[in-house]
């Protein structure tokens, strides 16, 4: 498997749950010793029983094991899931266990896998129900599951499973990202699962970008009646929303797996993904590349592919009009082989810049502007 088998070796040091149902659990705060130590705000409040005040986001680099995906808290906390299965908050200066689901992160056996605690959400309605969403791999390797649950105090509290997904026979193309749009919807990527033509299915939520309520129901409005908001993905590991609604999905290009498409390369970036819009796979790759004379036409090509490089693209983010410069008002995306990418739209496609190179899994911004971003083993600041 090309694309992310390049992280096999740091893949293979995290730990996985061994547990054969899908059952999240909660756990009380533990503490991490973390430096440097920001502290509470002492004019803030907290607004209910539950609530901790006004939060300072850390001012540095903090310890992470497999940082998958981050997320802010309108009060200002960080929380960001760990693939091994747990998600953590950044609460008062350290690091603390949130809650915890059971997954697994290699193959039976301990072959190479792409599961695991893969996306993370905050409710756009936090304030008021505390909601914090969350996608992973089920034990069983046949479904995968988004879940919720309740913050208190930094506590994940009524752990609920809302949306059950299939999770593919193999190793490969889980996709996995979450994120809320303006509208109040969960968006969920879900990958091919090494069954390309279910990508082009829109019966099938395999390949596609999908939309649900908060609850876990199809909203009015879906182009199909179902939960299928696009279609003709391979594997999307990277969802991002602006505030205005603009969504951009990364995926990792062909590897191989049938013929008439390479091994290597041709990574690309959607940005500006329409509602009911049919993208190229399997049909093409890259910048329109047919696949055994198969024909693309009225299908939207990506705004900026990779072509022959690899980079494997990960976590995306629209950075605002307060974030740094030069990210500022630019969708920036990760990148496992190449760092930070910050793409500039363009005619006939977009161009990519590059920022930081610790930018290895997931990018956010704090509500002060800042961005955070992830590798292996940190959760870093942009200074």
């Amino acid at each position: 498997m090309k694309k992310l088998r390049v992280v096999a070796l740091a893949l293979s040091l995290l730990a996985s749950c061994t547990s054969s149902s899908p059952k999240a659990t909660t756990s009380p705060s533990a503490s991490a010793k973390q430096t440097p130590r920001p502290t509470t705000s002492r004019s803030s409040t907290p607004a209910s029983p539950c609530g901790v005040g006004r939060q300072s986001p850390p001012r540095g680099t903090i310890n992470a094991n497999f940082a998958t995906a981050l997320a802010f808290a309108p009060d200002g906390r960080l929380f960001y899931s760990e693939r091994s299965g747990t998600v953590r908050v950044w609460q008062n200066g350290a690091s603390h266990v949130f809650g915890r689901v059971s997954t697994v992160t290699t193959e039976p056996g301990g072959s190479y896998s792409e599961r695991g605690l893969l996306g993370l959400a905050i409710s756009p309605t936090f304030s008021r129900d505390r909601n914090v969403f969350a996608f992973y791999s089920g034990t069983d390797y046949a479904h995968q599951y988004v879940i919720r649950w309740t913050d208190c105090g930094g506590r994940g509290t009524n752990a609920k499973i809302i949306i059950s997904l299939p999770a593919g026979s193999d190793c490969c193309h889980k996709g996995g990202r979450i994120a809320f749009g303006p509208d109040g919807m969960l968006y969920v990527s879900l990958g091919d699962e090494h069954k390309a033509t279910a990508a082009q299915n829109k019966s099938d939520v395999r390949g596609k970008l999908l939309r649900y309520t908060p609850s876990g129901g199809i909203p009015a409005g879906n182009p199909f009646g179902n939960a299928v908001w696009a279609y003709g993905f391979r594997n999307p590991f990277g969802l991002a929303i602006s505030s205005s609604g603009k969504i951009a999905v990364t995926s990792n290009g062909p590897s191989g797996e049938f013929s008439g498409v390479p091994s290597t390369g041709y990574d690309v970036v959607y940005d500006g993904v329409v509602k009911g819009g049919g993208y190229q796979w399997p049909y093409c790759y890259g910048y329109s590349h047919q696949i055994n004379g198969q024909s693309c036409a009225g299908q939207h090509g990506p705004s900026w592919s990779s072509e022959k490089t690899t980079v494997v693209p990960t976590g995306a983010w629209y950075v605002d009009s307060s974030g740094p410069s030069p990210e500022r008002g630019h969708l920036v995306f990760c990148t496992y082989n190449d760092g930070m990418k910050i793409l500039t739209p363009g005619s006939p496609h977009a161009s990519v810049s590059s920022g930081p190179s610790g930018c290895r899994l997931a990018v956010t911004q704090a509500p002060n502007h800042v961005l955070y971003y992830s590798d292996a083993s940190h959760i870093y600041r942009l200074a």
